[in-house]
């Protein structure tokens, strides 16, 4: 079974995004922290500075995901198998990532206004799209999922953020201060994080990809 890594937050989602629960919460916590103290490192928290300028669709989205993340304009994610894909949108099959199938398209489906999942309409069916970066240094396609991390300066101020932007809160992080919301329906993901760099609350945020997960050969 081929399962997904999010390596943005160290945690594993189920097929339709939805966040698993952590059996061994002693070992994703020291996990966790390490990842947090990344991206740190890698300097995730110029929240701003990230947001200054991007012309390409979904370019704020891998700038927040970290530095091994570029964009990837012509591929697009789908739970739909090559089989069963429409001829008729003239994809082509590019890799497996988990529960998702990969294609690339003959030009960019996403643009920085709408950066978010698409729906495509084929006789009776509609079928769904999700944006897709690159991990440049393990050479693999990610998944942007509807699930991005929201790291506030104080603690308290994290439950102020489903009701503040209509999020669902999927499950608190235990660094404190951080968690993991479902930010479905927004018509770009790129535009939301603009948002959120202007809220004098929120420290940073980023995406939670879904990727194969990385074997050392």
């Amino acid at each position: 079974m081929v399962t997904e890594n999010l390596w943005t937050l160290g945690i594993m989602m189920n097929v339709d995004g939805k966040v698993m629960n952590i059996n061994n919460r002693h070992k994703a916590k020291k996990v966790l922290n390490l990842i947090l103290a990344g991206l740190l490192t890698f300097g995730l928290l110029s929240f701003s500075q990230a947001s200054l300028a991007f012309t390409e669709g979904c370019q704020l989205v891998a700038k927040m995901a970290g530095p091994a993340y570029q964009t990837a304009p012509q591929m697009v994610g789908s739970f739909t198998s090559p089989d069963n894909m429409p001829v008729a949108f003239e994809l082509n099959y590019v890799e497996r990532s988990g529960a998702w199938f990969v294609y690339q398209t003959e030009q960019s489906w996403f643009t920085k206004e709408t950066c978010a999942p698409l729906t495509k309409p084929h006789k009776n069916q509609v079928f769904e799209f999700s944006p897709v970066v690159k991990n440049s240094q393990q050479g693999q396609f990610a998944v942007v999922t509807p699930s991005f991390m929201i790291k506030t300066y104080n603690k308290p101020d994290i439950d102020k953020m489903a009701q503040r932007y209509g999020f669902k809160l999927l499950t608190e992080l235990p660094s404190g201060g951080a968690g993991i919301f479902d930010v479905s329906g927004q018509p770009s993901y790129d535009r939301m994080l603009e948002i959120l760099d202007r809220d004098k609350d929120i420290r940073y945020a980023a995406p939670v990809l879904s990727e194969k997960r990385y074997r050392l050969r």
